[in-house]
């Protein structure tokens, strides 16, 4: 178990370190793409408008398979200090991977349809800050843990 502790971190931060290789290469102009950014609609049109048919094909293969990679890693990083606790302590965990993986399935719809509408990019908005803030609370709980366990240590 305590090569879990180390394994799934150093996972999750080699996952991330690759993630961001491939993100960089989908960026339209100062615009990141949709996983780091709450876009507004006209910011939206300015994006997909920008994006190299070669920066498509990086954010619809590589990035989205990194980014899976990424959610599970970091998931589990998340959950393992507080896997002994009962299941409602791991939802913000398993709803980040939820909201992540609908942000995806999104963010893959505006990207293969060219065109959005308001309603599609205020959809995606509302799925990352959702994810962003699953994934906060979900970090919180984990440190408290490691805390109190540290706490009952010392």
């Amino acid at each position: 178990m305590k090569y879990l502790y180390w394994a799934l971190p150093i996972a999750a931060a080699l996952a991330y370190g690759v993630w961001r290789h491939y993100a960089a290469q989908v960026y339209v102009g100062d615009l990141p793409p949709f996983d780091l950014h709450l876009y507004g609609f006209r910011e939206a049109q300015t994006y997909l408008a920008g994006l190299t048919p070669a920066a498509k094909a990086i954010y619809l293969g590589p990035l989205h398979l990194v980014d899976s990679l990424l959610m599970f890693c970091l998931a589990a990083t998340l959950v393992l200090p507080i896997w002994r606790w009962d299941w409602p302590w791991f939802l913000p965990a398993m709803l980040y991977v939820g909201l992540d993986l609908v942000e995806n399935g999104k963010v893959a719809g505006l990207l293969r349809g060219g065109l959005c509408l308001p309603a599609d990019v205020e959809n995606v908005a509302l799925v990352t800050g959702l994810k962003f803030a699953a994934l906060g609370l979900a970090a919180a709980l984990a440190l408290w843990s490691l805390w109190r366990k540290q706490r009952m240590r010392g």
